[in-house]
């Protein structure tokens, strides 16, 4: 993967501590180092929190209870927290070992050291109509000071009622702010060699609004990035585009492969079975158990309107 995950938010019916204990395969050798630090006050409606932790290092958070969640728990695992996860796979394996596991946002960047991106070249960009997914392309702002060492933030899109937006910046400025203001002036790299000029981050945050992310979306991240923006495909040549959230036809993908994923964890052992004891002929166990009729839900939601392969 050329991409990095640099947020990861989910919510599942499984309890915090039990939450917990499937997350640890994701953190490696660091496994037995991860605990919660509970007794903090929720947020958003959630009733308590506890922080994810590793010794004095704080990885996210988990809000629990409130009877306005019912039976939610929500994880945030933040920027650091994603720095020290070591195994995606059992990241996006979640879904199977948790309860009803949904992920609500995700944050895919792509970092490059050697001034291959630069902010010209995303207002270029924009103004080549690069940030359109079929429909009005969304305005940027830009933030920064006056300072040319204290960094600028490209924004495309808005945060609020959308299902993705774009940030693009100076990440070796942003990460320059946290060296102590007397050495900043000569300071030219840092974190074991990066060029401080040349050092930039393009980071698409995928929320689910009105839309599904797939589990897949974790180690399949190149090619989510690549399907947000024309932009971003064109900064991953090569990468097999994968179209989620807002685009015409992640509706009814998302649905068809979130109602697959929910038969196989319901159904896949009862189904491994009947394919073993019919000697692997799966035509003749799919003829009993198919029905004569398509779901519904499904056929509303388009699933025969787009292509799958």
């Amino acid at each position: 993967m050329k991409t990095t995950i640099d947020w990861l938010c989910f919510r599942t019916q499984s309890n915090p501590f039990e939450t917990l204990e499937k997350m640890r395969p994701m953190f490696g050798t660091a496994f037995d180092l991860v605990t919660l630090n509970t007794g903090l006050q929720g947020k958003d409606g959630w009733l308590r929190a506890a922080e994810i932790k590793m010794v004095d290092i704080t990885l996210g958070r988990i809000d629990y209870d409130g009877e306005s969640q019912r039976g939610w728990v929500r994880v945030n695992l933040t920027g650091i927290g994603c720095d020290w996860v070591q195994d995606w796979k059992a990241a996006e394996g979640l879904l199977d070992t948790l309860k009803t596991a949904e992920i609500k946002w995700l944050d895919v960047a792509l970092t490059t050291f050697n001034g291959e991106i630069t902010h010209e070249m995303v207002i270029a960009a924009h103004a080549q109509n690069k940030f359109s997914s079929g429909g009005r392309q969304p305005h940027y702002r830009v933030l920064g000071g006056s300072d040319p060492r204290a960094g600028q933030t490209i924004y495309v899109g808005k945060r609020e009622g959308s299902n993705k937006m774009l940030r693009c910046y100076e990440k070796g400025f942003e990460m320059l702010s946290k060296v102590p203001e007397t050495f900043r002036a000569g300071c030219t790299h840092i974190d074991g060699g990066m060029d401080v000029e040349k050092t930039y981050r393009v980071e698409v945050e995928f929320k689910a609004n009105d839309k599904v992310i797939p589990w897949t979306a974790i180690t399949g991240r190149d090619a989510a990035f690549a399907g947000a923006y024309p932009f971003c495909a064109e900064l991953l040549p090569g990468v097999q585009v994968k179209k989620f959230q807002g685009t015409p036809d992640f509706g009814p993908l998302a649905a068809l492969e979130t109602s697959l994923d929910h038969c196989r964890r319901a159904y896949g052992g009862i189904l491994r079975a009947a394919l073993l004891a019919h000697g692997g002929d799966a035509e003749k166990v799919f003829k009993c158990i198919l029905s004569t009729e398509p779901s519904r839900a499904l056929i509303d939601a388009g699933v025969l309107t787009v292509s799958h392969h």
